[in-house]
């Protein structure tokens, strides 16, 4: 799709939802159950993390001060301060899903030396994009000062420019603005990265089982990289679709987990 603008004005409602519908795509459950399946199989393992008691945790932290929305913290044993930290923003077209759905990861990630953060914000319709962006960012820079040696960027399957959003059913929640799709697409604001450190390593991820428009955002975004002095690399796992790409993520042994942890034992630190 050269143009991705037009070809989403010149097809139907039906058509542009369809492509944007990750669960349409899975071929291992219908479309009206690989959503739940996949709530319910994340909440179970962040309940795992939560409640093992050899597990280090701060649950329900204020980031931006009292009140605010909060984030979970879960510690391996040994040193904290010489801790990678991976910091993980859930999915679900920001309308779905906390923090009890993202701590599925901490149990494998802890054994293998790092902290894992599960960062919650506030959910269309109730908020703006501008306040989602917003809160992820005080969270980061809360999460920044906290672990100043932390380290690390991996970016999964999702949307990298919201232009096409505007034209789906996901925009009925979000009610995205032109601003906001300037501002906010990652593929719009790349120059921003050539301040990252030179070498700096970003990790693409995506499910073979996966749209053909999700695809070609991530090519595309990986594209946009390239003259940057970034090294970029793009994997497609096999037999995985948009849920079962993270779900894995459970598993010590996971293709995933490993593409992760060696992503962050190479970047440098921050």
């Amino acid at each position: 799709l050269n143009n991705p603008l037009i070809t989403m004005t010149s097809i139907s409602r039906e058509e542009r939802d369809y492509l944007y519908s990750p669960s349409k795509w899975s071929r291992r459950l219908p479309s009206d159950e690989v959503v739940a399946v996949h709530a319910r199989k994340l909440m179970e393992a962040t309940h795992k993390a939560q409640t093992k008691c050899h597990v280090r945790r701060e649950l329900n932290v204020e980031y931006a001060g009292p009140g605010s929305q909060t984030l979970d913290i879960y510690y391996p044993d040994g040193d904290r301060e010489s801790s990678d930290v991976f910091i993980y923003i859930h999915g679900g077209y920001w309308q779905f899903m906390g923090t009890e759905h993202s701590g599925f990861m901490a149990l494998p990630f802890n054994a293998h030396g790092i902290i894992v953060a599960a960062v919650g914000y506030d959910l269309a319709p109730k908020a703006t994009m501008t306040l989602i962006v917003g809160q992820c960012r005080q969270a980061c820079v809360y999460l920044r000062l906290k672990f100043p040696k932390s380290s690390g960027a991996i970016l999964l399957s999702g949307i990298y420019d919201l232009t096409p959003i505007q034209q789906t059913y996901v925009n009925d929640a979000l009610q995205l603005t032109d601003e906001e799709v300037m501002t906010f697409s990652p593929i719009k604001t790349v120059k921003q990265l050539s301040a990252l450190p030179t070498h700096f390593s970003v990790l693409l991820a995506i499910g073979e089982q996966e749209s053909p428009e999700f695809k070609r955002q991530m090519a595309e975004y990986r594209k946009e990289l390239q003259p940057l002095d970034l090294s970029c690399s793009l994997h497609e796992l096999m037999g995985d679709d948009h849920f079962s790409l993270t779900e894995q993520m459970e598993s010590d042994n996971s293709a995933l987990n490993k593409l992760i942890l060696d992503a962050m034992n190479s970047s440098p630190r921050l």
